[in-house]
């Protein structure tokens, strides 16, 4: 172990000392002080360099200042329709191609703060009793629900006086018929769901239901999940839909949805 530790502040030494460091290569360039070698394995296999990978709101909370110019990051934000490398100049975030680049055509969005192009309906109609703490509403904050910026739709205690059983949110139709690759995509973030508690969406295409698909079903001792979304739409489909239905009892239990998109 001694004899490990030792190679290894030695060959540490090495690279401090000539400032290159090679990465599938032994002879790194004399101008880099980095350098990274397509094929790791000298022959036929291919690797790239995997920037951090985020939307524009995680981007913009960054703490940059004006000595971080140069800063590169990836934006893949389908919701803000921006796909591209990006770098900060001093004062401004631009993409490394093209400052207008957009990479994505978003059909509609709701993200229930500013871009709210894609409409839809709750039901039951929204609630939010502080007293009794049930929720079916858009809030920006809620218990243990730690995945968002900014407004989401919120639910908690969704088996109550007010209202019982399936709670969904159904969006309107939107036409892709001149799209080529069209999506459907949101994110969820879910807490403790336990037994009877589940999450299923519901696609239609042409006003045509596709089924129901779990998202998440409760277990004894409660579940918690978080993620993406994102649905394939047939190009031979001429509108596109989907609704969320949410089943859950009790107040310790939460979720939230947000980013809702159509787009290619």
């Amino acid at each position: 172990m001694q004899r490990n530790i030792l190679q290894i502040a030695f060959l540490f030494f090495i690279g401090v000392s000539y400032a290159q460091v090679g990465i599938g290569t032994t002879t790194p360039s004399d101008a880099s002080m980095l350098d990274i070698s397509p094929t790791p394995d000298g022959g036929t296999t291919f690797r790239g360099l995997m920037p951090p990978v985020m939307t524009v709101a995680q981007r913009n909370l960054i703490p940059v200042t004006a000595t971080d110019v140069g800063l590169l990051v990836f934006i893949n934000d389908s919701v803000e329709g921006v796909q591209c490398l990006q770098f900060y100049t001093g004062t401004t975030w631009e993409c490394a191609n093209n400052a207008s680049a957009t990479g994505f055509t978003v059909l509609a969005a709701q993200d229930f703060d500013t871009t709210t192009s894609w409409n839809f309906t709750l039901t039951p109609t929204a609630y939010n009793d502080p007293i009794t703490i049930d929720v079916w509403d858009v809030v920006n904050t809620l218990d243990d629900i730690t995945g968002f910026t900014g407004n989401f739709l919120g639910c908690q205690d969704l088996d109550n006086p007010t209202a019982s059983g399936d709670h969904t949110i159904a969006f309107d139709n939107i036409d892709v018929s001149t799209a080529t690759a069209p999506k459907v995509s949101f994110d969820y973030d879910i807490f403790e769901y336990d037994t009877g508690d589940s999450v299923f969406y519901e696609l239609f295409y042409d006003d045509v239901s596709q089924g129901t698909f779990p998202i998440l079903t409760g277990i004894v001792g409660g579940i918690s999940l978080s993620g993406t979304t994102t649905l394939n739409i047939p190009n031979t489909v001429t509108n596109v839909r989907i609704s969320i239905i949410i089943n859950q009892n009790g107040n310790t239990d939460t979720a939230g949805f947000d980013n809702f998109r159509v787009f290619e």
